[in-house]
């Protein structure tokens, strides 16, 4: 559906995050649609196999919106480790796990962080997740 990466106004948004979660210990990888990306966590922390935990995706795109207004960086509850999980879990702001009702629901597939725009409380946030995973990146290395 889209050419290239850096066509939407939101794009240095969804570039910055993917950068964010590469300097956390996380290896990002195109997916099969220019909308998201796929991240793993090393093959070597997890016993020789890389294991998805989540993704980056553009949001807000259907058929009457062409351009995307969201960025998603989303985890899988179920496929993340428990206490990187409790982590990720304990962080409220930006929190959207669901797209309707409340914005944090322990019981949705994703842990979500949806971000708008590249502001001073976004950054914060997003160094707040990077900060999560590198520590835990680290633990692993570590053990």
């Amino acid at each position: 559906m889209y050419e290239v990466w850096n066509e939407f106004q939101i794009t240095p948004l969804f570039n910055y995050i993917r950068e964010k979660a590469r300097e956390a210990g996380l290896y990002p990888e195109n997916a099969k649609n220019k909308e998201s990306i796929q991240l793993f966590l090393d093959h070597e922390l997890l016993e020789d196999r890389a294991i998805r935990v989540g993704a980056i995706q553009y949001e807000g795109i259907n058929s009457t919106q062409l351009e995307p207004n969201l960025v998603n960086w989303r985890f899988d509850r179920r496929l993340l480790p428990d206490d990187l999980r409790t982590e990720l879990e304990a962080i409220l702001a930006f929190r959207r796990d669901t797209n309707a009702g409340l914005n944090i629901n322990l019981n949705a597939q994703s842990i979500a962080f949806k971000f708008e725009e590249l502001t001073e409380q976004s950054k914060e946030a997003i160094e707040q997740i990077v900060g999560v995973i590198s520590k835990y990146v680290k633990r692993k290395k570590e053990a």
